[in-house]
C-alpha cells in the first residue's frame, strides 16, 4: 500500500525525503513503518505520529493513502 511520509528535521529517515510516498506491506502499523524507515527500535518511544492529522499510537494500523507525519518533541529551557 502507498502512504505519504512527512517528518521533522530531527528525525532522519533512511534515504526517504520528507513528503515522499512510500510503499509498505498491507497491515503495517506505525512502529513497523518506523523500522522500515531505519529508525532504531529503541528510538520509537520518542516519536509522535499523526495519521491524517490525528495523533495516533505506534500500534495504529495504516491504510492505503494515509498521510503520516512523524515528530520528535524537543524540550529546553
Amino acid at each position: 500500500m502507498r502512504i505519504q511520509i512527512e517528518y521533522t528535521a530531527v528525525l532522519a529517515a533512511k534515504g526517504i525525503a520528507s513528503g515522499s510516498f512510500v510503499e509498505v506491506p498491507d497491515e503495517t502499523d506505525v512502529a513497523q513503518m518506523l523500522s522500515l524507515l531505519g529508525v532504531k527500535d529503541e528510538h520509537h518511544k520518542y516519536v509522535v505520529a499523526f495519521v491524517n492529522g490525528e495523533k495516533k499510537r505506534l500500534a495504529q494500523k495504516l491504510r492505503d493513502g494515509d498521510k503520516v507525519m512523524l515528530s520528535v518533541p524537543v524540550g529546553g529551557g
